[in-house]
This record gives structure tokens, C-alpha cells and sequence, in this order.
């Protein structure tokens, strides 16, 4: 049963969210430096560390990847759905609602032992010491699972690792010098029901998922419709930070999504399948082509050069087509 203490008392302990164990923590192996695509986006590393922590295979819950798409000014922003979180695992995520002291909230779920995901300020994260701790300010999201507010201390999870924080960089995560600013989106996670099913059964549901995402493709290849603004988009870029950030949007999230999507299919493929493994295939190309063009694309802003992208597009549109093909016996698979 969750403590009940005062707020006042609350703002002031230490909380652990308990079911988060970081004593000898190891980040996950999809995290390692010899994938093609070791970070994907702040929200979906941060959820892949969550549940390694927890004991918890993060590959069933990534069906949800194949069903991405162009979006006309970036391609999908891809997060674990909510649903799944829950039905695969037993992970309940809410809102959190800042009415009052974001600090005082995120301390009070902690102590009912929940995680809270927390959009913050990068300026005061000192993970990421060679980009942006104090010197740019980038929305990111945390998750919180220790907090001191007496002591000034942190320790979360943020892209692809865990680390504490403590300090100066405390006020500024929780905006303790800036009383007018608005409060940051906020969700927690309850972990009091989270079930540890077998492989198989993890994959038997994670099979019925992708049969749920595949109705959701979209309607013509998305790559066709990328190609035809890819050249108007790259050329509107003045600099090589301005590609980097249009990067990031593009061809870093499709890149990264199918990536995933290839570990799911291979892994689901051990238990429902072979046809899972050869579509498997397909989009592993997407990606480690796209990990090479990323790089050939960035030299071309760079030295102002055109870059031809035809023959980059039509390849990983053929795969897209072509491990759609193979998915397809999934539909009838009750």
C-alpha cells in the first residue's frame, strides 16, 4: 500500500522507486555502440532502459515500429503506445497533472513507488556534456527514479543510460528559479502490476499486435512520397546544424524505427515463424543503408554539392514494399 505523508513531509525525504533496481545497472544490449543506430529518440531509449531495469523484454513491444510514415515535415515520431505497455507488460501510464509544485509531484509519485517521465531542460542534464549541458537549451525527457530534495540530488534515466544529478542542475530540472514558467508535460508510470510473462507468450501477443499495426500501414509507400520533397528540403538547409536537426526529424527516425522494427521481427520470428526473419531482413537494409546515406547527405550540406538520391530511394523502397510482402501471412494468423 502507497505511504501517505504529508506534502510537506513528502518534498522533504529521499524516495526510490523501488521496483527500479540501478545497483550494477547495464544498459541494454540495442543501446550498444555496434548497432546501426545505438539512440533513437529521447523517449524511446528512456522506456528500452525502463524496462531492461525491470526485468522486462523491451523487443515484444516493438511491433508498433513498422507502422510509421512520412508526415510531409518529418516522418513519425515513433514512442511505445501506451496500450501496449500495459497489456504486455501490466504498465499503467497517466498524466501527471502539475497543479502545484512540479517538485513536490514528481516526490509524491515517487513515493508511492511510480516513475515519473519528466520533459526537462537538457541545459542541466551532465549526460550530455558534449552537446548541451550548459551551453543550449533542448526540450528532453528523464525518468526520475530516485530524488533528494534535501540534498539536492537525482538519479534518472535519460537516453541510453543512468545518471545522477545534483545541485544547481536540481533547481533548474524543477525550475525552482523560474516561477512563471510553464509546467512540462509530465506522465508516471505505475509499476505495481507489471507481469513477467514467458518469451513465447510475449511473442504470441507481440504477433497479434503487428497484425493490429499492419492494418495501420499507410496507404502508398512512404519512401515515394519522401523522395519526391527530400531534394526541395535538403537544398531550403543554410547550415550543418540545420541538416542536423532536419536529420534528426527524417532520416535518424526512420532509420532508427526500422532498425527496431528488424530486431522485433527476428526475435517474434524464433517463435511464430520464419517469414518473420526474411522480412526481417528488408528492414534491417533500410536502416543500415540509411545509417551510410545519413553520412553521405551530411557531406553534401557541407561542401554545397548536389546528392544524387535516386537510386538510395528507389533501394529502400523496394525493401519497404518487400517486407510488407512477407509480413502479410501474419493477417491470418488467429
Amino acid at each position: 500500500m502507497a505511504r501517505c505523508c504529508p506534502r510537506e513531509v513528502v518534498g522533504r525525504m529521499k524516495h526510490v522507486v523501488q521496483n527500479i533496481n540501478v545497483e550494477g545497472y547495464m544498459p541494454h544490449w540495442l543501446h550498444d555502440s555496434t548497432n546501426h543506430w545505438p539512440q533513437s529518440n529521447c523517449y524511446m531509449d528512456l522506456w528500452i532502459e525502463i524496462l531492461h531495469t525491470l526485468g522486462l523484454n523491451p523487443l515484444a513491444a516493438l511491433a508498433f515500429t513498422v507502422a510509421i510514415d512520412f508526415e510531409g515535415d518529418q516522418w513519425t515520431f515513433f514512442k511505445f503506445p501506451l496500450h501496449d505497455l500495459f497489456l504486455l507488460y501490466g504498465i499503467d501510464v497517466q498524466e501527471l497533472n502539475i497543479w502545484h509544485s512540479l517538485l513536490e509531484q514528481v516526490c509524491e509519485q515517487a513515493s508511492r513507488n511510480r516513475m515519473t517521465l519528466v520533459e526537462v531542460d537538457a541545459f542541466y542534464l551532465p549526460d550530455v556534456s558534449d552537446t548541451n549541458y550548459h551551453q543550449a537549451h533542448e526540450k528532453t525527457t528523464i525518468g526520475i527514479q530516485s530524488i533528494d530534495p534535501e540534498a539536492r540530488q537525482l538519479g534518472y534515466f535519460h537516453n541510453s543510460g543512468y545518471y545522477t544529478l545534483q545541485g544547481d542542475d536540481f533547481a533548474g530540472i524543477f525550475q525552482q528559479e523560474h516561477a512563471t514558467a510553464l509546467p512540462p508535460y509530465v506522465e508516471f508510470a505505475k509499476l505495481d502490476r507489471v507481469e513477467k510473462f514467458s518469451e513465447a507468450s510475449l511473442a504470441l501477443q507481440g504477433q497479434r499486435l503487428l497484425a493490429d499495426y499492419i492494418k495501420r500501414l499507410p496507404t502508398h509507400n512512404p519512401f515515394h512520397a519522401y523522395s519526391q520533397h527530400f531534394e526541395e528540403q535538403l537544398a531550403a538547409l543554410p547550415n550543418l546544424p540545420a541538416y542536423h536537426q532536419y536529420a534528426f526529424a527524417t532520416l535518424r527516425q526512420y532509420g532508427a524505427c526500422f532498425n527496431y522494427t528488424s530486431h522485433f521481427l527476428d526475435w517474434v520470428g524464433n517463435y511464430r515463424g520464419l517469414y518473420m526473419k526474411k522480412a526481417a531482413k528488408h528492414f534491417d537494409a533500410i536502416s543500415s543503408r540509411t545509417q551510410t546515406f545519413l553520412l553521405r547527405a551530411a557531406r553534401v550540406v557541407r561542401n554545397k554539392k548536389p546528392l544524387d538520391h535516386a537510386a538510395y530511394f528507389a533501394e529502400i523502397a523496394e525493401h519497404w514494399e518487400l517486407g510488407m510482402q512477407e509480413l502479410q501471412p501474419v493477417l491470418h494468423v488467429k
